[in-house]
């Protein structure tokens, strides 16, 4: 973090941990048995300890202290003394961290290393995974899991169920392992990280769609600089080992140097600033000023651990105002669950409609969550596009104002008649947006408000908007605008004869991308910049096409019929049904004589539809007018409603019989 503001807000954090665990140094024996009991994580007896001296309400501050300076005993008794780390590869750590992720033995092994202290263990696990020269990288970052699980214990005790270390660090394991395996996204994750960068940090890791689990990852690359960079700032003053009760004496006499440190705010923001930069030289200065040689490497990890809590505020973002595309209707896009990543078709009905094995049509609703502010700059208002990109095409096109269909996106507050908390229905569509405050007329109540992306798909969230966010549906995707191929199947054949291969009409597969950035940044994206937040679904299915659905009577068109000739005895129908997706379709009759037909085409004859010529002998139907119906319906949705049926009729009679004499 260069940002100045961040500094600050890091210095802050700082000194107000300061304050905390300079008050538990002042209660009587109170550091020593705080310390005991987060060593046994104990959390009656911490919470004991810390109410006794009325602290109650700074339990997160001083065990986030504790377990900060407890990684730095525990790794070098593990780890043993640190030597200089150079020429080391985040990929060798990833790796083998993934491991964990495929094996339940191991991960539980690693939690009793931690809670035993088994340096012999430790090393054995270094040889199995072949990560020796990682030792301290290792360590420290299975330690601040193991001790961010006992501080949310100890301070929230009754309030949560025990955190199952092993299992945390498997979550964390397979986080990092689906990073890894994602190449482009695992190197652009390392430059963000080394050079800093939080938005591109951030999409690096929505890029390997690990939004949720984005705290795992970040864990692990804020932990990685934390101790490169201790290590090589403190390298000047070799930690001494310690053991047994002598550690929490040391550790009390660092938490007496930091009070006296925090007392020289100037001073301490030095200290943080050489962290962030990895300054050696400026860092050396002020541990010889300040006379905290003994305590450089503990020093440091104490600001880094801080630096890191702001850095990953910033990189992930309260998930709960975090930008989502979610849905298209019905259908979950996160996670593949609803769409199949292979075809682009759903997996299964939702809400009763739909699945499984429906491709898309017409205009599609998309849904999903755009705060009106950005939960990493609260003060910066937010915006959000969709993009879609057909299969082969160079780049995604976004979807503005050709491209929309209208959809509901909220109500805000406007001025009418005087009111201004009179209620206005939101909506987005393609043309005529409408103006704020809305144009007066005698109505009671106002128009509704029309929001038109701008040329290049944004919309602005609508400040006035009543909830915090435009949560529900965002966009309405008009796909036949011209973007994919629609309208009439055209093809060369008669009722009766299949579709040639060469004239079959197909869907498109197509990504849909969703971007949300802060209404200040949209310009850069626009240029090429990564937006804020991001996420896409790679492949839905749209077909677009009508379906060839023909009809006729044989004897309509040959032996001298017509349309408007009478049948005698013999019906021949003339069937061809061809589409892509076709989900049913049959030949059914209508009339008021009570005949049937005795035996139409079973359908679907082929996956596509079916061709044919069907016989009846109708020699002994009653005169009467008779309708046979060829009804069609494509495997389609919408995401909110299906494909409808497509009937086609023909209507013939059947005359007066004339029975002819005998010769």
């Amino acid at each position: 973090m260069t940002d100045h503001m961040q500094d600050i807000e890091v210095l802050g954090d700082l000194l107000g941990q300061s304050d905390a665990i300079a008050d538990l140094l002042q209660a009587k024996g109170a550091f020593e048995a705080a310390y005991a009991a987060f060593r046994a994580e104990d959390a009656k007896q911490f919470q004991a300890v810390i109410g006794r001296a009325n602290l109650q309400i700074h339990c997160e501050r001083i065990c986030h202290w504790i377990r900060t300076k407890e990684c730095v005993f525990l790794c070098l008794e593990l780890a043993g003394p640190p030597t200089a780390a150079t020429g080391l590869d985040p990929r060798v750590l990833a790796k083998a961290i993934a491991r964990i992720g495929d094996d339940p033995k191991l991960a539980q092994h690693l939690a009793d290393i931690l809670v035993k202290r088994d340096r012999a263990g430790f090393a054995e696990v270094l040889k199995q995974l072949d990560i020796q020269p990682y030792a301290h990288l290792f360590c420290h970052w299975l330690c601040i899991i193991r001790y961010r699980l006992v501080c949310r214990w100890i301070c929230h005790v009754g309030a949560i169920e025990r955190p199952v270390l092993a299992a945390e660090l498997q979550n964390a394991a397979r986080a990092i392992a689906v990073l890894f395996r994602d190449e482009k996204s695992f190197r652009a994750a390392v430059a963000a990280s080394t050079a800093g960068d939080t938005a591109k940090l951030g999409a690096a890791i929505s890029a390997a769609r690990l939004g949720l689990r984005c705290h795992f990852v970040c864990e692990f690359f804020c932990s990685w600089r934390c101790v490169l960079v201790c290590l090589t700032l403190a390298r000047p003053w070799p930690f001494r080992m310690i053991e047994g009760p002598a550690q929490i004496r040391e550790a009390h006499a660092f938490a007496a140097a930091l009070v006296r440190l925090a007392q020289n705010p100037t001073d301490l923001m030095r200290f943080s600033t050489a962290v962030g930069t990895g300054n050696a030289d400026a860092w050396a200065a002020l541990v010889k000023q300040d006379k905290l040689d003994a305590f450089a490497l503990q020093l440091c990890h104490w600001i880094c651990g801080w630096r890191c809590v702001r850095f990953c505020k910033l990189v992930c973002v309260n998930v709960d105002y975090h930008p989502w595309f979610t849905h298209i209707g019905d259908f979950g896009v996160i996670g593949g669950g609803d769409i199949d990543a292979g075809t682009g078709l759903t997996v299964a009905a939702r809400g009763g409609h739909g699945g499984p094995g429906f491709g898309f049509f017409g205009g599609l609703s998309l849904r999903g969550f755009c705060p009106k502010k950005d939960p990493a700059h609260p003060a910066e208002n937010m915006a959000y596009r969709f993009l879609f990109q057909p299969a082969g095409a160079a780049q995604p096109t976004p979807i503005g104002p050709g491209f929309v269909s209208e959809v509901l996106v909220g109500t805000r507050h406007c001025l009418w008649n005087g009111d201004p908390n009179t209620l206005q229905t939101i909506r987005i569509r393609g043309t005529n947006p409408t103006p704020t405050p809305p144009t007066p007329t005698p109505d009671p109540t106002p128009p509704d408000h029309f929001i038109v992306p701008d040329p290049q798909g944004w919309i602005a969230v609508d400040q006035d908007a009543l909830d915090d966010a435009f949560s529900g549906y965002l966009m309405g995707f008009n796909s036949a605008a011209g973007i994919v191929p629609n309208g009439p199947a055209p093809t060369s054949v008669l009722a009766g004869t299949a579709v040639p291969v060469a004239e079959q009409k197909n869907g498109v597969d197509c990504a849909i991308i969703f971007q949300a950035t802060r209404v200040s940044t949209i310009a850069a994206v626009n240029g090429g910049a990564a937006p804020d937040y991001t996420n896409q679904i790679g492949k839905v299915r749209i077909n677009n096409w009508s379906q060839v659905a023909l009809l006729d009577l044989l004897q309509f068109h040959s032996g001298g019929g017509t349309p408007c000739s009478p049948l005698g005895t013999d019906l021949d129908i003339e069937y061809t049904v061809d589409h892509e997706l076709i989900a049913g379709w049959g030949i059914s009759m209508t009339t008021a004589s009570g005949a049937t037909l005795t035996n139409p085409p079973p359908p679907p004859s082929t996956p596509r539809g079916g061709a044919g010529t069907h016989h009846e002998d109708i020699s002994g139907w009653p005169t009467c007018s008779y309708t046979i119906t060829l009804t069609t319906r494509r495997r389609l949705t919408n995401g909110l409603n299906d494909d409808t049926d497509w009937p086609v009729s023909k209507t013939f009679c059947i005359g007066r019989r004339v029975v002819k004499p005998a010769p």
